[in-house]
């Protein structure tokens, strides 16, 4: 039995991207007359059935979407969930859950789930894809949207992460509280999941350069993004006789291991020690923890939104969002 052809294959007939093709798909003038002869063309010779388009997604719905995730349970994707579900549950949709642990885990999900699982949509969140495992995707057919990957093959949402780094580096000029400090994200070598914490860095740096303020290597440190890991790390530093006016997390749970580590060796925080976090997480507020918020419930619900207006035709569209950040300022700074 011949292998069915794909979104893939007919492109490289036609010789023209796989986004060339879904947009003749979806919208057949939005592509040169030419374009779209080739593209028909190789349909008809590779007998090429696509998989859904908006009318016959509206018949055979599965009611049923997939979130692939490499950070189950962070509270950056419980929050995320949390702002997701109740839209889904809504319009009487479920939603099944991918947990991403190994590059090797993703490849097997990106090469069956979206053929053989019963899905109408994925929403991929801080998923990093090759370009292999792109096309596969796309291949599939699949609506998709993603949350923190800039890929300009699908809908997106993103946060401003190098304006969360300027706006950190702007507190603590505005208040003095120099020499700051970093934590970053020492896990970068997971090739399958997006990394902010180089944008957050990025712009943290930047903005203390162009005040004049050197951010030296000694002060760039690294954890995991758990509280255990950080306050780790930072006792460390701390136990060596290192000593900072502030340091910002790239993540809430970072920030709150730095707050543990300081309180153990009687550093009044915000006194001696001014702390600033990242996601602006549920346990920020309950702690008095400040944070730049990247408002995660928000991105939750705006890419659920996305994902049911692409699988029930309202909208073929590509679309980028880009949510702002927000400095949220509590009893640490």
């Amino acid at each position: 039995m011949n292998k069915r052809a794909t979104i893939y294959d007919v492109a490289e007939d036609a010789e023209v991207s796989i986004t060339t093709v879904s947009r003749y798909l979806n919208n057949p003038e939005s592509v040169k007359k030419e374009t779209g002869l080739r593209i028909s063309s190789s349909m008809e010779k590779l007998d090429y059935i696509r998989q859904g388009n908006a009318g016959s997604n509206a018949s055979r719905s599965f009611r049923r979407v997939g979130v692939l995730t490499p950070f189950f349970p962070a509270p950056s994707f419980v929050e995320r969930l949390r702002g997701m579900i109740p839209y889904f549950k809504e319009k009487n949709f479920e939603v099944i859950i991918y947990t991403i642990e190994s590059p090797e885990q993703l490849a097997e999900y990106l090469s069956s789930v979206p053929f053989t699982r019963r899905l109408d949509g994925l929403i991929l969140m801080s998923i990093h894809l090759t370009p292999a495992q792109n096309r596969l995707l796309q291949a599939s057919d699949l609506h998709v949207v993603m949350i923190e990957s800039d890929d300009e093959n699908y809908s997106r949402i993103l946060a401003d992460d190098q304006r969360g780094g300027q706006m950190a580096a702007e507190l603590f000029i505005k208040k003095n509280y120099l020499p700051c400090a970093f934590m970053g994200d020492e896990n970068q070598s997971i090739t399958y999941s997006c990394h902010p914490s180089e944008l957050r860095l990025k712009g943290y740096m930047e903005t203390l350069q162009d005040e004049g303020v050197t951010l030296p290597d000694s002060l760039i440190m690294e954890s995991n993004t758990t509280v255990e890991d950080s306050h780790r790390v930072f006792r460390k530093f701390l136990d060596e006789g290192n000593r900072v006016r502030a340091i910002f997390a790239m993540c809430d749970l970072q920030a709150i291991g730095i707050m543990k580590a300081a309180r153990e060796m009687n550093i009044r925080i915000p006194e001696d020690l001014a702390v600033l976090g990242f996601d602006d997480i549920e346990s920020a507020d309950w702690m008095g923890l400040s944070s730049i918020s990247q408002h995660l419930g928000d991105s939750g619900r705006i890419s659920a939104k996305l994902l049911l207006e692409l699988i029930t035709g309202n909208s073929n569209a590509i679309q980028k969002v880009n949510l702002q950040v927000e400095l949220i300022e509590r009893g640490t700074t």
